[in-house]
C-alpha cells in the first residue's frame, strides 16, 4: 500500500467516469436474421483506456492547484488527469486487474449464442489498438464483426463520503458489417461496482490482493453485460 500513496509532485485527476460519447443503435431484425447464416462472425476487442484512480494525494494536489486561480486550476487539472492514470496503472500492475471488457465480451457472446442460436462466433484473443472504421475496413474485407471496447474505468471517492471508494465503468459494443464498415448495432453501458455492506476505504479495497477492488470490477462488468445483452435483443422501433 505504501507504493500507492506516493508524495505527488504532480497534480492529478479530473478524469472520473467518462460518459459514453456515442448512442445506442438498434439492430434491424432482418440484419439479425442474417447472422446465423454466416460462416463465421469474428469478435474483437481493443486495448482499454487507462484505469484512473483518485487517491487522497491526487485530490489534495487538485485542491492545491485551484489556489492559483483559473489558469492554475486548468494546468493542475491536466496534470492531475495524467497522475490519476499513472496511479491507476500501478493498481493494475500491483493487483493484476483485468480489463472488464474481456469478461463482458465472453458473457455477451455466450448469451447471444444461446438466444440467437449462433454457433459461428470466433472470438479473437489479441487486443486491437485502433477502433477507427477506416482501419478496420483494411483488416476485415467482408461479413460481420462484433467489437468491444472499454471507454472508461476508474476508482473514485463517493460524493458524500470522500474516504470511501467505488469503481465506475463504461463500455461499448458494436456489430459492424464489411466491406462498408457500417454500424449495424451499437450498445453502451455504464455501471458502478456493487457495494455489499459499507462502502470500502482505499485500504480495504486493496487488502487481500485487491479482493474487493476485483469484486467491484466483476460486478460492474456483470451489470454492463446485462445492459448490452438487453440492448442487442431489441428490434427496430
Amino acid at each position: 500500500m505504501k507504493s500507492l500513496l506516493l508524495p505527488l509532485e504532480l497534480a492529478m485527476i479530473g478524469t472520473l467516469l467518462v460518459a459514453c460519447s456515442g448512442q445506442e443503435i438498434r439492430i434491424n431484425p432482418a440484419t439479425r436474421s442474417l447472422l446465423a447464416t454466416q460462416q463465421e462472425i469474428v469478435a474483437i476487442h481493443y486495448s482499454p483506456s487507462p484505469f484512473a484512480a483518485q487517491t487522497p494525494e491526487v485530490r489534495n494536489a487538485a485542491s492545491a492547484g485551484m489556489l492559483f486561480g483559473a489558469i492554475g486550476g486548468a494546468i493542475a487539472g491536466a496534470v492531475q488527469a495524467g497522475e490519476a492514470k499513472q496511479v491507476g496503472s500501478q493498481l493494475v500492475r500491483d493487483y493484476g486487474l483485468e480489463d472488464p471488457i474481456l469478461k463482458i465480451k465472453r458473457s455477451f457472446l455466450d448469451a447471444i449464442s444461446r438466444s440467437s442460436n449462433l454457433d459461428n462466433l470466433n472470438s479473437v484473443q489479441e487486443a486491437l489498438v485502433d477502433d477507427d472504421r477506416a482501419s478496420l475496413r483494411k483488416k476485415f474485407q467482408k461479413d460481420f464483426v462484433f467489437d468491444f471496447k472499454t471507454t472508461a474505468w476508474s476508482l473514485n471517492p463517493l460524493p458524500l463520503s470522500p474516504n470511501s471508494y467505488r469503481v465506475q465503468y463504461s463500455g461499448r459494443a458494436r456489430l459492424l458489417s464489411f466491406p462498408e464498415g457500417k454500424i449495424e448495432w451499437q450498445g453502451e453501458c455504464e455501471a458502478d461496482g456493487k457495494i455489499e455492506n459499507s462502502a470500502p476505504t482505499l485500504l480495504q479495497l486493496v487488502a487481500n490482493s485487491g479482493a474487493i477492488l476485483k469484486s467491484q470490477l466483476d460486478s460492474a462488468s456483470d451489470a454492463c453485460s446485462d445492459q448490452l445483452e438487453r440492448q442487442f435483443v431489441r428490434s427496430t422501433p
